[in-house]
């Protein structure tokens, strides 16, 4: 009997701070924690530092009401709510990306409140394939380097950004490979979602050794009876046993573009070029998310582009409550799949959703539907 590995992966991801705190016992660093969808963990590790991300928990909101609207998404309410509550009071610094709205008024919030030391913003551009983004983009990772520098009382030199891209590229090397078990159909894609997310909050070389356990073992699985073959699109999978509910349905999730899925595993370090430069692309060359650009392929273009590599033959987009980039993009995006003629899902998802069964009836009735 194997082990059950979403329950190991979930023992890391859903207990951040006993994470957290088991690495500062063992290396006795700083620990800094990081809102997603970005920021560059290997500079992070490269100063001496354990990257943490925070991926949002399916808490009440009480505290948190009263600093934030009530209309903005729920992951960045419930990082207020655990920073109002004291719950990451652990951290020695948080860096909070401006990505959209609701992450630059987060971040005007938290520096006011949170008992953190350090609260830094990261700023990485909105278009992703020009000169200007790379040589500015440069500048904000060189910025980052020497706060991260003062942190820890460490300066990031090429050498330690080497090794921790190294060690990160390995981690991700072990997700891709989890992730052909899962379109073989050896491996679920809870099982892979899960490692993911031990991924970017677990230690990086243990879960690496973990993921390399676990595709060894899913090797030897014989594949699972495979159902229609879908794509995930949107920007995170939350609550994440949302992929339970579209695999029971009798979906097989073959690729994804979420925040916590395949944007984070495809976004590897070149490690032959200088590492500044190769960690400026690499965050660069990321899935882009809404409101991100990448001037020749479009969102709707790169989507069509992933269903016919993968030979899947439907869209679920994923899109959380008051996300106003996804909700603003979800509509085009959408009118772009209907002309080419791949049927598509839209499902507004919530960290505070108390039931999935709506959501498992449009789940079942688009099913059926394809099956027709």
């Amino acid at each position: 009997m194997g082990k059950n590995w979403i329950e190991n992966f979930e023992g890391i991801w859903r207990e951040p701070k006993a994470t957290a705190r088991n690495w500062r016992e063992k290396n006795k660093g700083k620990v800094i924690g990081w809102a997603i969808p970005d920021a560059p963990e290997e500079l992070i590790l490269a100063a001496g530092a354990f990257p943490l991300a925070l991926l949002g928990e399916g808490i009440a909101f009480s505290g948190a009401d009263a600093h934030f609207q009530g209309f903005a998404c729920s992951y960045s309410r419930s990082l207020l709510e655990l920073i109002t509550r004291g719950e990451l009071d652990f951290l020695d610094a948080l860096i909070i990306p401006h990505t959209c709205d609701a992450m630059r008024a987060f971040d005007l919030v938290v520096k006011d409140l949170a008992n953190i030391a350090s609260v830094e913003t990261y700023r990485p551009p909105r278009v992703k394939d020009n000169e200007a983004s790379i040589r500015y983009l440069r500048e904000e990772i060189e910025r980052i380097r020497n706060h991260l520098g003062k942190i820890t009382g460490r300066y990031p030199d090429t050498e330690d950004i080497r090794r921790a891209s190294h060690t990160v590229n390995a981690l991700k090397a072990g997700l891709k490979d989890l992730k052909k078990e899962m379109n073989s159909g050896r491996v679920t894609a809870m099982e892979f979602f899960s490692a993911v997310q031990a991924g970017m909050v677990g230690d990086k070389k243990e879960v690496s050794s973990l993921i390399k356990e676990f595709v060894s073992e899913a090797e030897k699985r014989a594949p699972s009876k495979k159902g229609t073959r879908i794509v995930l699109a949107g920007k995170v999978a939350e609550p994440v046993e949302i992929i339970s509910e579209i695999e029971s349905a009798g979906f097989h999730i073959v690729d994804d573009l979420l925040v916590n899925g395949s944007r984070y595993v495809e976004s590897e370090v070149d490690l032959n070029k200088e590492p500044i430069t190769a960690l400026v692309e690499a965050q660069l060359n990321k899935i882009p998310i809404a409101g991100f650009y990448h001037r020749k392929e479009s969102r709707s273009k790169r989507i069509i582009k992933r269903v016919k590599d993968s030979q899947a033959q439907a869209v679920i987009y994923l899109i959380q409550k008051f996300c106003e980039p996804y909700e603003m993009e979800v509509v085009g995006v959408e009118e772009d799949l209907k002309k080419a003629g791949i049927p598509v899902l839209r499902l507004e998802t919530d960290y505070q959703q108390s039931s999935l069964a709506p959501l498992r009836t449009r789940i079942d009735a688009f099913y059926e539907m394809l099956s027709r």
